[in-house]
């Protein structure tokens, strides 16, 4: 479907707008309170902005927009599977749902915020890197708050095991800087390390490489410069928190020197908070920004 297509069906007079925008096709949303941007590659919210704020949310200088590959920044959702897939390296990393094209399947506003609903279902090509029937959306309100929410329903006459992740990428002024409250005391796997540990600090710092996974369904929030991030989440045992530091960030085309001006905080189902979804049954994995 092109913009003027989805502006007919789609549009709300001075709220949602298509537009094309790199090798996508992106909405362009305008709620009282904040104003937002979603590719429909990879049903990928790309910007959040608050009222009197700068953006939320982290997009690359260096990010690549080509077909088949992700977006590096925004919020890009890993499914079916997070990571590398658990018995076939040769399939893509953070499974195909980043690198797919979603369609709308309807748009609303209401006096405090305007939502789209993205759909993806199981075609030939998924079919062929997973073999299950499947109906996944993603609900994306812009308000006051940011909320995501990734649905997916097992069509299928069989159950699947799927992981996945809201890859939650945000602005922040300084990583040296930067503190993260709301894990003290928590579990986690050191993914750099290939180490568990628990964490004692109530304000996590960085400045040096970090890639853990917080075993918890709780909240956080993001202390950078003059402004905090809230972080909520719902249908999620596990808490992602990355950056990839200095070395890392520069043998990444798409990222360098601008990792200091990230941190990943992300809803996640993984290790095991893996789901089983039966037929005819759904799972919602959600977070809530502002």
């Amino acid at each position: 479907m092109n913009t003027d297509a989805l502006n007919t069906q789609f549009g709300i007079a001075n709220q949602i707008t298509f537009e094309p925008f790199e090798h996508t096709i992106i909405a362009k949303i305008q709620s009282p309170h904040a104003t937002a941007k979603v590719a429909l590659y990879g049903a990928h919210v790309l910007s959040f902005i608050p009222k009197q704020q700068d953006d939320l949310l982290f997009v690359s200088p260096n990010a690549i927009f080509q077909n088949g590959k992700a977006i590096r920044g925004g919020i890009p959702v890993c499914w079916p599977w997070f990571g590398a897939h658990p018995t076939d390296a040769t399939l893509p990393s953070h499974g195909f749902a980043r690198v797919s094209n979603w369609k709308v399947i309807n748009t609303s506003a209401s006096d405090d915020a305007v939502s789209i609903k993205l759909g993806l279902s199981a075609n030939a090509d998924t079919l062929q890197l997973w073999p299950y029937l499947f109906e996944a959306t993603m609900e994306i309100k812009v308000g006051k708050q940011l909320s995501v929410a990734l649905h997916t329903k097992n069509t299928d006459e069989k159950p699947f095991e799927l992981s996945a992740a809201l890859h939650s990428y945000f602005h922040i002024c300084d990583i040296n800087t930067a503190k993260l409250e709301g894990l003290a005391g928590v579990n986690y796997l050191d993914d750099v390390k290939n180490a568990n540990g628990q964490q004692s600090e109530k304000l996590l710092g960085f400045g040096q490489r970090i890639d853990r996974r917080y075993r918890t369904t709780g909240s956080a929030i993001i202390h950078d410069h003059q402004r905090t991030i809230n972080i909520a989440k719902s249908g999620s045992g596990i808490t992602v928190v990355w950056n990839p530091g200095e070395a890392l960030a520069s043998q990444m085309g798409d990222l360098g020197e601008s990792y200091k001006n990230m941190l990943c905080v992300e809803a996640a189902n993984s290790l095991d908070d893996t789901v089983v979804v039966q037929p005819g049954h759904s799972h919602t994995l959600s977070t809530i920004i502002g």
